[in-house]
């Protein structure tokens, strides 16, 4: 444990394994983290093997062009990795349920109807007379799409 504190490269190691589980462990919401640890590892392999001296200013300045560059490649991949995403379809147990219309329905103009104590907005793409028997094809909250009835 103390040769950590007093070789450079295996404090550059720990401390950039240790800034790599805290990305993990955050989801990757920080681009810095990532980048930083990453740098902080390959110096301490350049350390390692010789191409680096085992000096702090050769360290300092290695993980400085090192970050800048990870962080310039990195960049726009990671932020399409944090794009929102669109909703992925809801699936319910109510696509497929039959019922008759309480109202008139037609584009532009939904109706109404009372399942299970709640008032759902009822809407439909084709025009379709109240009492008419109807299937939900998509639910959304408090709307139920529906269709004519095969």
């Amino acid at each position: 444990m103390d040769n950590m504190f007093t070789n450079l490269p295996h404090f550059l190691l720990g401390f950039g394994l240790l800034l790599l589980i805290i990305e993990v462990v955050m989801g990757f919401t920080t681009i810095l983290l990532l980048t930083l640890g990453i740098s902080l590892l390959l110096t301490s392999g350049l350390m390692y093997v010789g191409v680096i001296d085992e000096a702090m200013l050769d360290a300092l300045i290695a993980i400085a062009v090192l970050d800048a560059v990870l962080t310039f490649a990195l960049w726009r991949p990671l932020k399409l990795l944090q794009r929102d995403r669109a909703p992925k379809e809801v699936k319910s147990d109510w696509i497929g349920t039959q019922f008759d219309l309480d109202s008139d329905v037609a584009p532009g103009q939904p109706g109404t109807a009372r399942f299970s104590g709640v008032a759902w907005t009822i809407k439909s793409s084709s025009s379709l007379p109240k009492g008419a028997t109807v299937e939900v094809v998509k639910v959304e909250v408090g709307v139920l799409h529906v269709q004519p009835s095969h």
